[in-house]
């Protein structure tokens, strides 16, 4: 659990529109939430181009804009992406029969930018073909998978050839999202506009033609979720995983305050949340593997480990390996299934980046990658790694904040933990608030559109979050979790929420700052808490993974 102070930030932000406003708290302002689709070498031409002989033609296009989650901008005659007056555009283009794409293939995708300002486009393969352009819109787009490009762009109108690489596809359609790194704006034209002005899509790889092409039109899916998978990384396709940390109170177990949680919930979690210390524990043990796998309410385990006595650089040099190799073969012979797994969370507030300190950004960023490579090589490879931060606006705009991350190759997950508590309207804020908490979007564009933005490639986690009940405000809680549902379906990189429910005391009596958590904090609560996790979006994941 985060130590969040509502002094850390000075508040302000723009609030993002509802179906169902707060009633209580109508000064409550959310920063509105984003989804990146990022990621190659492009090369800029000075005149428009010629249609290409032999390329691809884009499908179906269009772009969607955050602040106006429903709309769909499927017909018109440009494709926006960037930042304008605040709003944040992202890009979709698809390409059919192309044949067998490979992932050693190179492709050229060719674009008319008819103006904006200059600055960096990047591409990424989206994670489904299964959408149309007259339905796609911000709250339902695909989210992207892997960073397959990225170019400068000048302002006004270019031609732009941007070299994609590490796309694959057997069925000959691909996806591709574009967006902005930063600020700034560019206009392409869409395959609405004139001829020679289209995205084209042009492999330059050897490929295999399909022997039937698909000649299907696009029809809007009337049975969403019939096709929902959960990939490697336990990455759904479609919703959200729901989990929970629940805390003990009067003395009992971890285990028991779970087995409470999910009774006063009325529904059994996706994810059981553990934390572990120090340089003995073998985990997942006995009890939490029969939580794993208990009959028809079979569960994800998550962990947060964190060392006892050691800096980071100490375990980054070896000093914990004797127990981390101990570790990793007891993983391999006992957990068969996949688990999340987090390092030391919540880091920044133990960096200290004087020089021998042992605990600088750049020695947590070695501890990450050296525990969990010494993990893989022994064995631990079912451990999902999360990257868990605690997403702060303090920690955010510090110099040494991006020197944290230890890499795509060791990192699976990203994750913050943010809290609703303390005094509107940033902190006592709205689900959208919170994932996006910022008192300057210049400075700080809130985590989750840091995240998307600087690890596209990445699923998203909330891997501690709550909501205080506070007596000022006797409605809000309430009216929180009525309005979160709402709200989640604008941050489609949200792949898990992992709840922290707790009385707002730890076990010596001390006073957590986030306040009272607990569900059951007042009947009203409860009842919209339950009617926010039965939510088609908080159910889906589940419902296709465990059978």
């Amino acid at each position: 659990m985060t130590n969040q102070s509502s002094s850390s930030l000075s508040l302000s932000s723009r609030h993002v529109s509802s179906s169902r406003k707060f009633s209580a708290t109508k000064k409550l302002v959310a920063t509105v939430a984003t989804t990146a689709l990022l990621g190659g070498i492009g090369v800029i031409s000075s005149v428009l181009p010629a249609q290409a002989a032999g390329a691809a033609t884009a499908s179906a296009d269009s772009y969607t804009v955050n602040t106006l989650p429903s709309k769909n901008y499927g017909s018109t005659t440009k494709i926006a992406i960037g930042t304008d007056n605040s709003d944040l555009k992202y890009g979709y283009l698809k390409f059919t029969n192309l044949g067998t794409i490979k992932a050693t293939d190179t492709l050229n995708l060719k674009l008319t930018m008819t103006g904006g300002t200059a600055g960096t486009l990047k591409a990424t393969q989206l994670e489904s073909n299964n959408w149309t352009e007259a339905a796609v819109s911000f709250a339902n787009a695909p989210v992207g998978i892997k960073t397959v490009g990225t170019t400068t762009v000048t302002s006004g109108a270019q031609a732009l050839t941007l070299s994609l690489t590490g796309l694959s596809s057997t069925d000959g359609t691909l996806s591709i999202g574009l967006a902005r790194e930063g600020a700034g704006i560019s206009r392409i034209a869409s395959r609405e506009a004139s001829d020679g002005q289209r995205p084209t899509l042009e492999v330059t790889g050897t490929s295999t033609t399909p022997e039937v092409p698909p000649t299907t039109p696009e029809v809007p899916p009337t049975t969403p979720g019939t096709d929902c998978t959960v990939s490697v990384k336990l990455v759904p396709s479609c919703g959200t995983w729901f989990g929970a940390a629940g805390n003990p109170e009067g003395g009992e177990s971890w285990e028991a305050a779970q087995t409470r949680f999910e009774k006063d919930a009325g529904r059994t979690m996706d994810i059981t949340h553990y934390y572990k210390r120090g340089q003995s524990a073998m985990f997942p043990n006995a009890g939490e593997l029969n939580r794993q796998d208990e009959t028809d309410k079979n569960r994800i385990l998550f962990y947060n480990w964190k060392p006892s006595g050691l800096t980071w650089r100490q375990v980054a040099d070896g000093a914990a390996d004797s127990y981390l190799k101990s570790l990793g073969a007891y993983m391999k012979a006992n957990a068969s299934k996949k688990f999340f797994l987090s390092l030391n969370a919540e880091m920044e507030d133990e960096v200290n980046q004087t020089a021998g300190s042992g605990q600088t950004a750049t020695d947590f960023r070695d501890f990450f990658r050296h525990t969990t490579q010494v993990l893989r090589a022994n064995g631990g490879t079912n451990a999902i790694t999360v990257m868990n931060y605690t997403g702060i606006e303090k920690w955010g705009t510090m110099s040494w904040f991006n020197d944290l991350y230890p890499g795509d190759d060791v990192v699976d997950w990203i994750a913050q933990d943010p809290y609703a508590f303390g005094k509107p309207p940033v902190w006592l804020t709205d689900f959208a608030g919170m994932v996006n908490r910022t008192s300057n979007p210049t400075a700080w564009p809130g985590f989750y559109n840091w995240a998307a933005t600087n690890h596209p490639s990445k699923p998203q986690m909330l891997g501690e979050w709550g909501v205080d009940e506070d007596v000022t405000y006797p409605d809000y809680k309430r009216d929180f979790f009525n309005t979160a549902a709402d709200q989640l379906t604008q941050f489609p990189k949200l792949k898990a929420l992992v709840y922290w429910d707790s009385t707002g005391y730890e076990p010596s009596g001390t006073k957590l700052p986030v306040g009272i958590t607990n569900i059951t904090s007042k009947p009203s609560s409860l009842a919209a808490f339950k009617s926010y996790i039965s939510s088609d979006l908080l159910n889906q994941a589940r419902n296709s993974y465990f059978k």
